[in-house]
């Protein structure tokens, strides 16, 4: 009795502890949700985000609108040439945004300043300006990503910003003026009623189906029985399935194809004139080509994930007759800045956003030969997860922008083997 007594006794403890660590787990709940980001960022794997393609120059305003106005996403993607092998070919994409749910609606959505409300062609090292107008439908505080979603591989995102929007979700309406002149109010509730109520009769003759041969038959209520009857009988010796039953099997068949055929005409009787659905691909138009300013070759990359501190070593050769100046790392969606807080606010949304340092940071005059290290340390590279540490391929990719001396810029790309490293091994030049 006394073994049995303390074996209860732990029981009760160990239930103590677990229902501890169980609250402590629901009070921490609000703390590491903040750290997770609205569309799952973090999710894909780091090769996803960083050989695939760059977001730049990404804006997103207003932040805060009312219901019925208007929210404008411009900036710029370009697929890599370093398109992962284990991927399919980029072929067709669709520039779209990633809201949670529709809390907007697309209003306008132009690719390098032509309209493009379908799918585009696209091509490795292609470039895609893109401008989309959103419409806010519900209130609330959203987190809105441009995105570019691409046959074969997924939606891969930009940046990302917090729009509030306020009011109430009854005050917003969509009218549509039709090509025979003809106005509808509000698209957003158009042919409710009927998409409602259609539905909702097929549903009754389903269950008054199902109500029949559950309720008065032997088909369920019986199943010992049934089972043994062969294949194609319909036992009307044990009164399985009587004349009665056909009957009203071919009146239930009827009734559908009624309601089918009704519903068929109430659609197209007051419309005579119809247009079939309508497929646009295209190949948006190049944009200027990018005067040629420098080329890069990697040195050596490191990485510390105890400080998220990123070291890039490249060397750099000055092709134009410019001295020029590196502004910019651009890596998938994140954009680290070499200069003052004013210049990274207007790189793009601030969670993505970084400084980078550079060493020497002095223009590269023309002909010269440089090699340049890049310092990154942020929060960016652990919450987005855009450093592959751990993978079987840890390669990064990135564009360095290069600005010279009186205008002109060119996006030069950078492929890094990275090495990840203890954050007291990275000291020295080359390293």
């Amino acid at each position: 009795m006394a073994g049995i007594r303390l074996q209860v006794s732990r029981l009760r403890v160990d239930r103590r502890k677990w229902l501890g660590w169980g609250l402590v787990c629901l009070a921490l709940a609000p703390i590491t949700a903040s750290r997770v980001h609205a569309h799952g960022e973090a999710a894909d794997e780091p090769f996803l985000k960083v050989l695939t393609t760059a977001f730049y120059d990404v804006s997103i305003t207003p932040t805060e609108v009312n219901v019925g106005e208007r929210v404008t996403v411009t900036g710029t993607v370009r697929v890599l040439p370093t398109w992962p092998f284990n991927l399919n070919s980029p072929e067709k994409a669709y520039i779209t945004v990633t809201v949670p749910g529709p809390v907007f609606v697309m209003s306008e959505r132009s690719v390098n300043g032509d309209s493009a409300p379908h799918s585009i062609i696209i091509e490795k090292g292609g470039i895609y300006q893109f401008r989309m107008v959103l419409i806010a439908r519900q209130p609330g505080r959203w987190h809105v990503h441009p995105g570019i979603a691409i046959e074969g591989t997924g939606t891969l995102l930009g940046p990302g910003e917090y729009v509030t929007v306020n009011g109430s979700a009854a005050a917003f309406s969509l009218p549509l003026t039709l090509l025979d002149g003809g106005k509808i109010d509000n698209l957003d509730t158009y042919g409710a009623q009927f998409v409602w109520w259609f539905p909702f009769v097929g549903f009754l003759v389903g269950v008054a189906w199902m109500l029949w041969w559950t309720l008065a038959h032997r088909t369920i209520t019986n199943l010992a029985v049934t089972i043994q009857i062969p294949l194609n009988d319909d036992g009307p010796d044990i009164g399985l399935i009587t004349p009665t039953d056909h009957k009203w099997c071919n009146v239930m068949a009827g009734v559908t194809i009624v309601i089918l055929a009704a519903g068929w005409i109430y659609n197209v009787s007051p419309y005579p004139i119809r247009l079939p659905q309508q497929t646009v691909w295209f190949a948006p138009q190049q944009l200027p080509p990018e005067e040629k300013l420098a080329e890069a070759r990697p040195i050596r990359a490191t990485y510390d994930d105890g400080t998220d501190t990123l070291l890039l070593n490249a060397e750099v050769t000055n092709v134009s007759s410019s001295p020029i100046t590196l502004k910019q790392y651009i890596m998938g969606m994140a954009t680290f800045v070499n200069g003052d807080e004013q210049e990274q606010a207007k790189a793009g949304p601030s969670e993505f956003v970084g400084r980078v340092d550079v060493e020497p940071n002095t223009p590269i005059e023309p002909g010269a030969k440089r090699e340049l290290r890049l310092r990154m340390s942020s929060k960016i590279f652990s919450t987005v997860r855009i450093v592959p540490t751990h993978a079987p391929q840890q390669f990064v990719a990135g564009l360095l922008r290069f600005e010279k001396e009186g205008g002109g810029q060119q996006m030069v790309l950078l492929r890094s083997n990275i090495i990840p490293t203890e954050l007291g091994t990275l000291t020295g030049r080359g390293n």
